[in-house]
């Protein structure tokens, strides 16, 4: 599933098109399983900018109303100077872009997980409020932030903790197992046994992660996500415990696979503690 470096890496290679002038949208016939609201029609109006909140990216057509797109397991933009006629491409605005050429912005996803809801500016930020902070904004996400969510929730163990939107919004299944490996905390410790220096140390963690794979153009793995190129992202070069037989930063421990709350979740009995 798309997590925070792969949609980060999406929204970067759109944005150099922006603005776009939308001269025509078109659905797929099955697209009604991914377009959720449809409170306005692109159509005639002007993609003014991209950005993106934890995993969903935020398409703004102008301050009053904007295009929230989830990429769901499989999900993923194309960008082409033609129609777009990859198989399983459900959305596409088509018009021109900032220079005037053609622009064609499809919206590919072959298990139909994602989601896309056409909002405007009230509705677009009630839906927002579902997501808290985005781990890669430092505004948001601060030592203090992560301390709190310690407090607040003793009981909860801190990896599945981890993919929970509504606390840090972007981290996904590969991303939770990693931050837990470079902060040298087991997965499955509670945050009741966790404290300021431990936050220091995930916040720290954090950064490394998102670093390495974001200039790597995302992490791909089997048949999994694509950029708007259609190409794979090679974040997974950067992994040390995910998938990984041997852990990746002492080079010695056999990595140990466990199931927490559904999810395969990786560390190294070495590394953390």
């Amino acid at each position: 599933m798309p997590e925070l470096p792969e949609v980060e890496t999406i929204k970067n290679q759109i944005a150099p098109y922006l603005p776009m002038e939308v001269e025509k949208v078109e659905f797929s016939d099955v697209s009604g399983r991914l377009v959720k609201e449809r409170e306005f029609d692109p159509a005639g109006k002007v993609l003014t900018a991209i950005k993106r909140k934890g995993k969903v990216l935020l398409l703004e057509f102008g301050s009053e109303e904007l295009a929230i797109s989830g990429l769901g397991m499989s999900g993923g933009w194309r960008v082409s100077s033609e129609k777009v006629l990859e198989k399983h491409t459900h959305v596409q605005l088509m018009g021109k872009d900032k220079l005037g050429g053609p622009l064609f912005l499809g919206y590919v996803d072959p298990r139909r997980f994602g989601n896309f809801h056409l909002l405007k500016k009230e509705s677009a930020q009630n839906w927002l409020t579902r997501l808290g902070a985005d781990v890669s904004d430092e505004s948001e996400f601060t030592v203090e932030y992560i301390l709190e969510k310690f407090r607040r929730f003793p009981n909860k163990e801190l990896k599945p903790f981890l993919l929970e939107q509504n606390h840090f919004a972007g981290v996904g299944n590969y991303m939770a197992s990693e931050m837990c490996a470079h902060a040298g905390i087991l997965p499955n410790k509670k945050c009741v046994n966790l404290n300021k220096r431990h936050a220091k140390k995930l916040h720290q963690a954090t950064k490394t992660v998102l670093a390495g794979t974001v200039a790597s153009g995302g992490t791909t793995f089997s048949g999994g996500y694509k950029d708007t190129s259609g190409s794979q992202g090679e974040g997974v070069k950067n992994l040390v415990v995910f998938y990984q037989k041997v852990c990746r930063m002492c080079g010695r421990s056999a990595v140990i696979k466990t199931i927490l709350k559904g999810r395969g979740t990786y560390h190294c009995p070495r590394c953390q503690n």
